[in-house]
């Protein structure tokens, strides 16, 4: 993978530093041309990128792609025992819960709050429950009979509610930054990279044409192959 990369940088840095020379034919000339437009199309569109636009396209692709496997696994079957392609509309699934996450965090933040909630209240709506029906089947303490062990049926019902609203609030803090740790990491990781490869192209829009030139001789004949024959030694 590492020596694809330097090869493309060593392959882009010769067309630069040879530019003039390229242009000394009418083929070579109408090439330097595309490649120079399409060039500079490209920084222009990461230079000023709409990252939650382009996040949201994303998520809108991956649902695509994982609905789109599904059916063609549905449809047409599993491959051989133990293929990467049964695993890539689960994999696309993922992407995609994680992308949804990222693009609608503060919702998401929300729902995690809701869950603490529900964790927090849910005892003291057991008790009501309890005290509605004269404590006759006596759901709360049934709930609480993992926590024997703390003494906790010879507790008062409230008492037992309050401890476990307190073990609800542990455990829903836990799951809310867990699942926010596990789903954020994606998102951000492509966000990084887009805000990255935008300043980058800024950098690169701004930089004159004699210095790219100067640049690219510089890699070319001197960075490009020392990285290349580190690669080779494996040292990098």
């Amino acid at each position: 993978m590492l020596f694809s990369i330097l090869v493309f940088f060593q392959m882009l840095s010769g067309l630069v530093a040879g530019e003039s020379t390229i242009r000394g034919t009418s083929e070579g000339a109408k090439s330097i041309d595309v490649l120079s437009k399409s060039g500079l199309f490209f920084l222009k569109w990461r230079a000023y990128a709409d990252y939650k636009k382009e996040l949201k396209g994303l998520r809108t692709t991956f649902g695509i792609l994982a609905l789109v496997f599904t059916a063609i696994l549905f449809f047409w079957g599993p491959a051989e025992r133990g293929s990467f392609f049964n695993a890539i509309p689960g994999l696309f699934l993922i992407l995609w819960m994680t992308m949804q996450f990222g693009t609608n965090f503060k919702k998401s933040i929300k729902e995690q709050v809701q869950i603490i909630g529900l964790f927090v209240i849910g005892p003291w709506l057991i008790l009501g429950l309890d005290y509605l029906t004269g404590f006759q089947i006596n759901q709360l303490r049934l709930l609480a009979s993992p926590f024997d062990i703390f003494g906790m049926q010879s507790l008062e019902p409230y008492q037992i509610a309050i401890f476990l609203s307190l073990i609800g609030v542990f455990l829903g803090l836990f799951i809310a930054v867990s699942t926010v740790i596990l789903f954020s990491i994606i998102p951000l990781f492509l966000l990084f990279l887009m805000v990255l490869l935008s300043k980058l192209s800024i950098v690169a829009l701004n930089i004159q044409p004699k210095t790219a030139k100067n640049i690219a001789l510089l890699y070319c004949f001197i960075v490009g192959p020392i990285l290349m024959a580190l690669e080779s030694k494996g040292i990098i």
